[in-house]
């Protein structure tokens, strides 16, 4: 297809159809491991990666909820042996983190994440799936840095949840230096 303004909005749309089909695929398999709503896998899979001990405050911002609304979550992770509350050492703050069985869990979830996005590139070559991973990269360092900006200037009254909250860091090649939105932000945050 020549490159024309219709190709761009055709690429434009195409990736549109594409992103909620993929989502919704993921999102459905991950969820089903929890069965605690939509935004379990994604505190499980975070405190797993790089949040474990975390605030219910940092949760609440990795998520993109509410603090109630994040309370809640951990209230019913914590119920079903996900999840424990653990206090400070100065009293005055509350942790969580996973239990062993929360552990599993965080592990079965990235499982069936890489199985459901694998499926969607079943039907590319080898060569196909590389160049695909540079033009991911760099779309993802593209909306990595837009949000960015938007966050300087906060137009938005509502948080924004992270991009790597469901995210496997060894496959992205993040303690290499691969993962393109730990880049931007490495880089914006020394500007």
């Amino acid at each position: 297809m020549p490159r024309t303004t219709s190709s761009h909005r055709h690429a434009a749309n195409v990736l549109g159809a594409l992103s909620l089909v993929v989502a919704d695929r993921m999102n459905t398999a991950v969820e089903a491991i929890a069965a605690l709503g939509p935004s379990a896998p994604a505190a499980l899979v975070a405190m797993h990666e790089f949040l474990d001990g975390g605030s219910v405050t940092q949760l609440s911002s990795m998520l993109g909820l509410t603090h109630s609304g994040t309370v809640r979550l951990v209230d019913r992770l914590a119920a079903e042996g996900l999840v424990e509350r653990v206090g400070a050492q100065d009293g005055r703050a509350v942790s969580v983190v996973l239990t062993q069985r929360g552990r599993r869990t965080a592990a079965r979830i990235l499982q069936t994440r890489e199985k459901s996005l694998a499926s969607a590139l079943s039907a590319l070559s080898p060569d196909e799936i590389d160049n695909l991973a540079v033009t991911l990269d760099t779309m993802l360092a593209a909306v990595t840095l837009a949000r960015a900006e938007e966050r300087s200037v906060h137009t938005s009254d509502r948080p924004q949840p992270w991009l790597c909250r469901l995210c496997d860091f060894a496959a992205c090649g993040r303690s290499e230096g691969n993962c393109p939105v730990n880049n931007v932000v490495k880089t914006s945050n020394s500007s």
